[in-house]
């Protein structure tokens, strides 16, 4: 019996954040693809959040979805331990309180699904919500397990009925945290190649707001300025790129992450004494976080992602979306993600002259990249698509409803 002979799935979607992040973004875009035969959505908002009525007006666009505005809390801040002290206490309450109100919406409307991320206020309200309604509890894992998780994250793995890993790699690292391997699903994230589409965007804007002739070589890494970014690495693969190429620049696209410092010194400080040492800090360009990605890339010669552990990586789909050469360390999910010297490039990792030797290779032959780019666009729209994320969540939701083994949702491969 296939999905459209079902009744759909009745879901809630748990969003507690202060504002969206990576996580959340692809939570509202599975949101805005699943069918009306698939599920039947509700999404719980905190109207407390920074970005609150940018994500209402988001979701009022979607059909058939309910929007439930609530106050769920906020970023504690104040000066002092007391103060700190009462602000944690007074946000424990009203995070309890919305979540009784939240268990008699759950059962008045008989939904079945509970779906959070795995940071530690969705979780604990995941936790609440489920010993309240009796709803089953998914767990929406975007990052790698580590020991330092957290006991409320850790707590919500072990109690909910599916952990939904974004990767196969992100799966491995639960299994190692002690997360029953039956209880694991693996679902890819997606990337909309409707709006990440080469064809919708004028090659040059990004370039000219930089005042880049369209001749000069431009690399660039699109992600937030924190550590296992590889940014430190990508300096140094700058400095042998030089030595071959000396007129090629490197665009650095991103804001400062909250865990960018280390040791009171940023990551971003730690960034430029590494160029200054190396002698190539007239050839980057610091652009700050920009909400036009596709853009970006359309004018990036190749995009570089040495993360040291992606557990998916969207820029790397959104980059091949728009027929971007992409080369990353073969590290965390990239290898899931990109086929070596087909669709992108991968290297050891830390292997920083390879990494170079890669990049100049997609420089100094552009038909081959294009080639690569266009490949790399073709996987996206068959595999790493939206609609087929939204029918494979769908699929283990049904089967978690039926108790049916998770896994035997077949994940997509490359």
């Amino acid at each position: 019996m296939d999905d459209c002979s079902r009744s759909p799935v009745k879901l809630l979607f748990i969003n507690t954040r202060a504002s969206v992040g990576a996580d959340v973004a692809v939570h509202l875009q599975l949101i805005e693809n699943f069918t009306a035969e698939q599920c039947q959505v509700f999404i719980t908002s905190n109207t407390q959040a920074s970005d609150y009525s940018k994500t209402m007006m988001r979701l009022r666009r979607v059909r058939d979805c309910t929007a439930i505005p609530m106050n769920l809390g906020y970023v504690i801040s104040g000066k002092g331990r007391l103060s700190k002290l009462f602000n944690s206490l007074r946000n424990v309450v009203v995070l309890f309180m919305a979540v009784i109100r939240l268990s008699l919406f759950v059962k008045r409307n008989g939904i079945e699904v509970l779906h959070a991320t795995d940071r530690p206020r969705d979780a604990l309200v995941l936790m609440w919500l489920r010993r309240l309604s009796g709803a089953k509890a998914v767990v929406h894992v975007h990052i790698k397990w580590y020991p330092r998780i957290g006991a409320i994250t850790q707590r919500a793995l072990e109690s909910a009925d599916c952990v939904l890993a974004i990767s196969q790699f992100v799966r491995r690292s639960l299994e190692e945290g002690g997360v029953s391997p039956q209880k694991i699903a693996v679902a890819y994230n997606s990337t909309d190649t409707t709006m990440f589409d080469p064809e919708r965007f004028h090659r040059g804007t990004f370039r000219e707001s930089l005042g880049i002739d369209p001749t000069i070589p431009l690399i660039g890494i699109v992600a937030r300025i924190m550590f296992w970014k590889g940014h430190v690495e990508l300096i140094e693969a700058l400095a042998e790129l030089r030595k071959r190429i000396p007129n090629v620049q490197l665009a650095i696209v991103g804001s400062d992450d909250s865990l960018a410092s280390s040791g009171g010194e940023s990551y971003r400080n730690r960034i430029r004494k590494r160029a200054e040492e190396l002698r190539v800090e007239d050839a980057i360009h610091w652009v700050g976080w920009r909400d036009d990605t596709p853009q970006v890339f359309l004018d990036l010669d190749v995009v570089c992602v040495p993360s040291w552990e992606e557990p998916f990586g969207l820029v790397v789909t959104e980059a091949m979306a728009m027929e971007r050469p992409v080369v990353g360390f073969q590290s965390g999910a990239l290898p899931e993600i990109i086929e070596d010297g087909v669709d992108g490039c991968l290297v050891p990792f830390k292997e920083i002259a390879e990494m170079a030797d890669r990049i100049i290779f997609l420089l100094e032959n552009k038909a081959e990249a294009r080639e690569m780019g266009r490949k790399a666009r073709k996987k996206v729209q068959s595999i790493f698509n939206p609609t087929i994320q939204a029918e494979e969540i769908t699929r283990i939701y049904r089967n978690m409803l039926a108790e049916k083994p998770l896994m035997e949702v077949e994940s997509r491969s490359v």
